[in-house]
């Protein structure tokens, strides 16, 4: 083969990678468009759901959707999707706090919570005007937990020591190495009681909480849609379609609403790339996230 059939063989791979990118960028650009998020902005009258789904361990792409729906005049209400076990403290204090703020701005927000929303994802609950529970919805699970392995004797068997070095007494509590000492039980506890305070005084906030009812099922306890209700921890029985019905009227919409999704649905072709080229790494991925609560450190609320 001549050199020259060599570029050309070369320039049309090329072209062909250039076109095909440039599809997908087109693609997802139009997808944006239709979804009304990701920089797009919905000039009509509509409501935005907001889905909140799986462990919540980052608070970024949430806070993302909540600025885009601040700074858009046109969005007339929030209805917040939750189907959540929960997740890390921090990141479920943000989104909870996010969405408040947007609320006492005078947005209306709205809760459906799914199949599940418990502890994390009960606590983003909270910001709501109203939130809406299935009868067989799994919520509640008010609580925080912190745990860390403890492994001397296998490191024992294996041969293995570690060495720490430290600047304080409680630096290494939790050190898997060797067994935790009283003083650090008592300290970790205390963090854990004072993270459970947080959570607790954020729910009496809610109208017509009373605290010693609430301390009654406050153990880390889930419970059904209908039980929570029987608690004052939701306020209605209803799926997605009663409480988009809800938002709907507080809101002053008239006809059906234009609908805008968060986080905005990426383009099929920006999918199918991306699962054609990592789908191995998917599934690991898919394994370690369903581990992830297990092995990662911080405390949480997240139903277990």
């Amino acid at each position: 083969m001549s050199r020259f059939a060599k570029i050309m063989i070369v320039l049309g791979i090329l072209a062909f990678v250039s076109v095909f990118l440039f599809l997908g960028a087109v693609a997802s650009v139009f997808g944006r468009m239709a979804e009304g998020g990701g920089g797009f902005k919905e000039r009509r009258d509509h409501i935005t759901v907001l889905k909140v789904e799986g462990p919540i361990m980052d608070s970024e792409a949430y806070m993302e959707s909540i600025q885009r729906i601040s700074e858009n005049d046109a969005c007339k209400g929030v209805l917040v999707r939750i189907d959540s076990p929960g997740g890390a403290v921090g990141a479920s204090q943000e989104i909870y706090t996010a969405l408040k703020a947007l609320k006492d701005r005078g947005m209306p927000i709205v809760v459906s919570q799914g199949n599940v929303a418990a502890s994390g994802g009960y606590y983003i609950s909270l910001a709501g005007d109203r939130i809406f529970a299935n009868k067989g919805t799994l919520t509640g699970s008010i609580g925080v937990i912190l745990q860390f392995p403890e492994a001397e004797k296998l490191m024992e068997k294996a041969g293995v020591k570690l060495n720490t070095l430290k600047s304080g007494a409680l630096k290494d509590a939790g050190n898997f190495s060797r067994p935790p000492r009283p003083e650090e039980i008592r300290y970790l506890q205390s963090v854990i009681d004072d993270t459970f305070g947080q959570f607790i005084e954020d729910v009496l906030a809610s109208p017509g909480m009373d605290k010693a009812e609430l301390l009654k099922v406050a153990d880390g306890r889930v419970m059904t849609g209908k039980q929570a209700l029987e608690s004052r921890l939701v306020d209605t029985l209803g799926g997605f379609h009663e409480a988009r019905q809800y938002l709907v009227g507080v809101a002053k919409l008239s006809g059906e609403p234009v609908i805008v999704k968060e986080p905005p649905m990426r383009g099929w072709l920006h999918n199918m790339l991306e699962s054609q080229a990592s789908a191995p790494m998917g599934a690991i991925a898919d394994l370690a996230r369903e581990w992830l609560p297990s092995v990662r450190q911080g405390t949480f609320y997240i139903w277990k």
